[in-house]
């Protein structure tokens, strides 16, 4: 743990399996016995319950006096928040975070969400009949993830009970007086915080020194891609100066380069998506788009299951940004989508 600023710490916690997977969780202990706040969770793990847990008693922090900020519905921003759930601590959460069964990046063992899966991957072209391989290596990640154990990071026991957060909603701890800021775009209903008077901003996963973070589409008609992008000129237009403290890597002082960069990187992907797409005689599904954007390793995807939901998501963001400025055409057939030329 690193005090960043006089009573505000940074704790660096991982998923048990790989350093490079640290998230960095932020904690503001309450002064004279008020109450505390902590934003994110990390990882479901038995070790980042016994760091947390030393940390909280250290700064004499008790469960009940806990608030804690989740800014999105990741297992790793999330997977300690039943724990202090269920032992008193106050869960804040966008209800958008929980608008759909079934997200492309996040797992629990709800048969509801399953089911919706289903929905979802005919979607992206990617079924049992025409697709038998493929379905058959999501079909084995569901069943691997069902069997997992209690304290394993996807087993969601149940769900928490938390306080709706709202944009601008204010949070006051110890020095820090931070107000609650929509980030829509890594997820649709993502949340960060600023304080205005130390100049800082936690912008969770939306804005990260050297990566191009996921925009994960699972359903048409979000736009969520569009709605990242113009978060990301905010950033260049209003925070320039202020420290940003992402959930990921390093902090850094805002002068825009690092939107530039990330704009200029999807830039690039949208610019070989649309000669894809254009170039083909046939419309064609998210998956066929993806295997060619992204050079898949064999007509099966990648060898990493979960690499090949990612890219599939951020294929279909980009296809629905290039449909909604109209450079592309979009059809269903059935229950899935198909793109192509206009």
């Amino acid at each position: 743990m690193t005090e960043i600023y006089p009573g505000l710490f940074q704790i660096q916690l991982c998923n048990g399996i790989s350093r490079s997977t640290i998230i960095n969780i932020f904690l503001i202990p309450g002064k004279d016995s008020c109450r505390s706040l902590m934003i994110d969770t990390g990882y479901r793990t038995k070790e980042n319950k016994k760091i947390m847990d030393e940390l909280l008693i250290r700064h004499r922090i008790r469960y009940d006096d806990l608030d804690i900020f989740l800014t999105h519905k990741h297992h790793d921003h999330t997977g300690l928040a039943n724990f202090y759930a269920d032992r008193g601590a106050r869960i804040f959460m966008n209800p958008e975070e929980d608008r759909h069964l079934y997200d492309c990046l996040y797992y629990n063992n709800n048969p509801q969400a399953m089911e919706e899966q289903v929905h979802v991957l005919s979607t992206v072209g990617i079924t049992e009949e025409k697709t038998p391989v493929l379905w058959k290596r999501f079909m084995e990640l569901n069943r691997q993830i069902q069997q997992e154990t209690k304290e394993s990071m996807f087993n969601e026991l149940k769900n928490y009970r938390y306080i709706p957060i709202r944009d601008g909603m204010k949070f006051s701890y110890g020095d820090y007086h931070l107000n609650a800021i929509h980030l829509k775009g890594h997820t649709y209903g993502q949340m960060g915080l600023i304080d205005k008077e130390h100049h800082l901003v936690f912008p969770a996963d939306q804005l990260i020194d050297g990566i191009v973070p996921i925009v994960g589409t699972a359903y048409p008609d979000e736009h969520l891609l569009d709605y990242y992008f113009r978060s990301l000129e905010n950033f260049k237009a209003l925070y320039k100066g202020y420290m940003i403290h992402p959930a990921h890597k390093r902090a850094y002082r805002c002068d825009g380069t690092v939107p530039e960069n990330i704009l200029d990187k999807y830039t690039k992907k949208l610019d070989k998506i649309r000669q894809i797409v254009q170039s083909q005689n046939q419309p064609m599904t998210i998956r066929e788009v993806a295997f060619l954007a992204y050079g898949a390793e064999d007509e099966f995807g990648w060898k990493d299951i979960m690499q090949t939901k990612m890219i599939i998501s951020k294929t279909f963001s980009c296809l629905e940004y290039l449909y909604d400025k109209k450079e592309i055409s979009r059809t269903w057939t059935g229950e899935t989508l198909y793109w192509g030329k206009i």
